[in-house]
């Protein structure tokens, strides 16, 4: 906890995004990383790296993929990472987020260290089905609900608000809400670059629907908590084209493949390996490498992803970040 404070005051992550896995049971028209075919680090190879990131002061795993689910040892994973002391929010699909996986999960939750995170962009079939790939939606409702059930277990919902589903925004928050779980949205991402897929059927870009899209992102804005109220107020002005500063990969979150690399975020190819190399020894070298992609990256194809911009949106906001801060410290000290 010392170490992850002090990472926070002198711009050091304290966020990792894992990708335990690049397979994945859904076709998303917005990603491409279930295209990619990449190795897995063994659980001597996970023990390694994350020993290493605990020693440098990451506090929260963004435990993900691909699915996370239809890794064989996922569950292990999961343990061995609570165990060693991370905060771990496992975002998924929901597919496979069955009432006895998420009594599982349940069962090692014993210090409150995990929360998980279902996408679900649409409550209409024909719309998820053309955004996720797959016609799962009654599953993934079914398994929201079973997560709802499970008050000791924190769970949220996060969506992706695309042209298609922009509308139905309130009643999903409304769902969500009265079930008892976060909601958390960003708009889609039409970057693309190393993780994310074009489809213009999806896309905000160029969109006559933009002012409206916004209008519905406007309205519920005030209906969401006070800490996440910034990210959306960038991620508005990221919509209209308007600048929303530099990017905070590699200052507030880093990503980590299922190979073990090292890379900046999701949308950067990765360039270190942590199995083989020390970070905190050669964190300097690190960031000096990644400064210029970085820059590239958010001044010709900028995104925004809540990893890389959601803890500085609510930094760059002072009254929020109090309130944030001593709400981080009451829950997870």
């Amino acid at each position: 906890m010392i170490r992850s404070f002090l990472n926070l005051l002198t711009g050091r992550p304290t966020l990792c995004v894992y990708d335990l896995t690049t397979r994945c049971n859904s076709r998303c028209a917005f990603c491409s990383i279930w295209k990619r075919r990449e190795k897995e680090m063994n659980l001597k190879e996970i023990e390694k790296v994350f020993t290493d990131l605990k020693r440098f002061g990451i506090h929260t795993i963004f435990l993900q993929g691909g699915e996370p689910l239809v890794h064989s040892n996922f569950l292990e994973v999961t343990d061995m990472l609570v165990s060693m002391g991370f905060h771990v929010n496992v975002i998924s699909n929901g597919i496979l987020m069955s009432e006895n996986m998420i009594s599982k999960l349940d069962d090692m939750n014993i210090r409150g260290r995990i929360k998980v995170t279902i996408s679900l962009d649409t409550l209409d079939r024909k719309k998820y089905e053309k955004i996720r790939g797959v016609d799962r939606l009654d599953a993934v409702l079914k398994n929201i609900r079973s997560l709802a059930e499970c008050r000791s277990l924190e769970g949220g919902v996060h969506a992706t608000v695309t042209s298609i589903n922009y509308t139905e925004l309130e009643d999903l928050r409304k769902l969500i809400h009265d079930l008892g779980l976060d909601f958390s949205f960003n708009t889609y991402n039409d970057v693309k670059n190393y993780a994310s897929a074009g489809d213009r059927s999806l896309s905000l870009k160029n969109s006559r629907k933009v002012e409206k899209i916004i209008a519905e992102i406007e309205k519920l804005k005030e209906r969401m908590p006070r800490l996440y109220r910034p990210f959306i107020s960038d991620n508005i002005r990221y919509m209209r084209g308007e600048d929303v500063g530099p990017c905070d990969a590699f200052i507030d979150s880093f990503r980590v493949t299922s190979e073990g690399m090292l890379t900046p975020c999701l949308e950067l190819p990765p360039f270190y390996d942590l199995k083989k190399q020390d970070i905190s020894r050669e964190w300097k070298d690190f960031k000096k490498r990644a400064r210029c992609p970085i820059e590239r990256c958010y001044t010709r194809t900028p995104c925004f992803y809540g990893c890389t911009r959601g803890m500085g949106s609510v930094k760059r906001n002072p009254p929020t970040a109090i309130v944030g801060f001593f709400s981080v410290i009451s829950n997870r000290a």
